[in-house]
């Protein structure tokens, strides 16, 4: 085993000043996100008037980008350009691309310019990571730490916007000022992209030119059991994760209507899941270097599923508000496991298992490719999950369809045009279930499990373990 796989000693740490500099770049990068991500679907439902497809192919519009670029970065980083300058150019392009979507409400150039700017934002988090783990010096240990200060950034905007910019706005005043949060994710980003150029130096490798860094990657990923089942785990768990935010903002909106709550808090009660994962990630290295990467990330599959089938359980049965609420917030706090205790822990297991000349290729591909392919299923199937769930007042539902007379879970609600639909929540929420169930089993029975102790030196489990 090549020295540079090796993990650093526990007690080797890197100096304060730049760790504080890295916590700062992901406090940065993931305000942008959360300035929009959470309440897009919302925003585009019912102050731009998308419909139920066309919400999830704006979802869909969001993971196009990546899935044509993971080669490109992969190479560009690993090869030619240094990371903290191709972050900067992204973030600063990005930017721009998003002040340009805020004036904007025709549907389709809506979607164009947000699969042009997921070209350019979704890679600069696999970027982020892999700046982060070259500079680190411990990153089993630190790298979770400064990854949390990216989870406070996703969470900050939610409470300005709505306790600042929406606050005492109610209809569609209400639906067209979170448009708002679209401005700041721009303005963020360009200031993002400046503070990109004065992060620490990450020139590509040298003497590597002969090699097509992700034709390597590829190759690791097809040839290895334990990287073939975690991609296909994750294709899974990306379509799981991107159907939750496809639908989870115009799903709280209808839980707080049903309570004759109006004002707006959506994005406050979805915050509760980045809120969780801050305490999640603060103790998700322990937990790996005790228990190993697979307990772990078979407690994040697990959180995905139980998500799905809590947030069905909302509406299915007839219960005070309260109650209603109460179980909407804990299938927000799951998030908190979903995330740390699979996606991040996923990330810490390749940068223990590839070399170091391929870690930035790695990254990338895995980031954009899997998590973009699957973020973009998921919005194809949310979306036209959605549709199958949506009927017109008094058409016949999809349940009716397969016999089922129930009629708990349907929740009418009002479109952008005014016309009175019905949406079957607890059916959307359980196809998802079942999404997240098929990665569960499949993680469960065919990753294989290595001592904790070989996991964290960088050894991978022979092919067909």
């Amino acid at each position: 085993m090549s020295a540079e796989t090796l993990a650093s000693p526990l007690g080797d740490r890197t100096a304060r000043p730049l760790r504080w500099r890295l916590c700062l770049m992901m406090f940065l990068q993931y305000f942008i996100q959360g300035c929009y991500f959470p309440i897009a679907s919302l925003y585009v439902q019912n102050a731009l008037g998308f419909t139920a497809y066309q919400v999830g192919f704006f979802g869909t519009a969001l993971a196009l980008g990546p899935i044509l670029t993971p080669f490109l970065f992969g190479q560009l980083i690993d090869r030619f350009f240094a990371t903290e300058r191709v972050l900067a150019v992204c973030h600063i392009v990005g930017g721009l691309l998003m002040l340009l979507l805020f004036t904007q409400t025709n549907v389709w150039i809506v979607i164009g310019l947000g699969a042009v700017y997921s070209v350019l934002y979704v890679p600069t988090m696999m970027l982020t990571n892999a700046l982060a783990f070259h500079h680190l010096r411990n990153s089993d240990r630190e790298f979770p730490l400064i990854r949390l200060w990216g989870t406070i950034g996703f969470v900050l905007p939610a409470w300005w916007i709505e306790m600042v910019w929406l606050a005492g706005l109610e209809g569609n005043e209400r639906d067209i000022g979170r448009g708002l949060g679209f401005m700041l994710a721009g303005a963020t980003g360009v200031a993002m992209g400046l503070y990109s150029l004065s992060l620490p130096h990450t020139p590509p490798q040298p003497g590597k030119a002969r090699d097509f860094a992700p034709g390597a990657v590829m190759k690791a990923f097809f040839t290895r059991w334990n990287l073939f089942i975690l991609l296909v785990t994750t294709l899974l768990i990306a379509i799981a994760h991107q159907f939750f935010f496809t639908w989870n903002s115009p799903f709280l909106r209808e839980i707080l209507r049903s309570g004759g709550w109006e004002t707006a808090a959506e994005q406050r009660i979805a915050s509760i899941g980045q809120i969780c994962e801050v305490a999640v990630m603060a103790g998700v290295g322990l937990a790996i270097v005790r228990l190993g990467f697979k307990p772990v990330m078979l407690v994040g599959a697990l959180a995905y599923t139980a998500r799905c089938l809590i947030l069905a359980a909302v509406f299915a049965f007839e219960i005070p508000f309260a109650a209603r609420l109460g179980l909407a917030v804990v299938g927000q706090a799951l998030h908190g496991f979903c995330f740390g205790c699979f996606l991040a822990a996923a990330f810490m297991y390749i940068d223990n298992v590839i070399k170091k000349d391929l870690r930035g290729s790695m990254q990338t591909l895995y980031g954009t490719c899997i998590l973009g392919f699957g973020f973009f299923l998921g919005g194809l199937v949310g979306g036209w999950t959605g549709k199958l769930f949506t009927t017109g007042v008094g058409g016949p539902t999809l349940r009716e369809s397969f016999g089922v007379a129930a009629t708990a879970g349907l929740v009418e609600y009002t479109t952008f045009e005014g016309n009175v639909e019905v949406r079957d929540w607890p059916g959307i929420w359980l196809t998802s279930a079942l999404i997240a169930a098929a990665a569960l089993v499949l993680f469960a029975t065919a990753f294989p499990r290595q001592p904790a102790t070989q996991e964290m030196r960088g050894e991978a489990a022979p092919a067909g373990d």
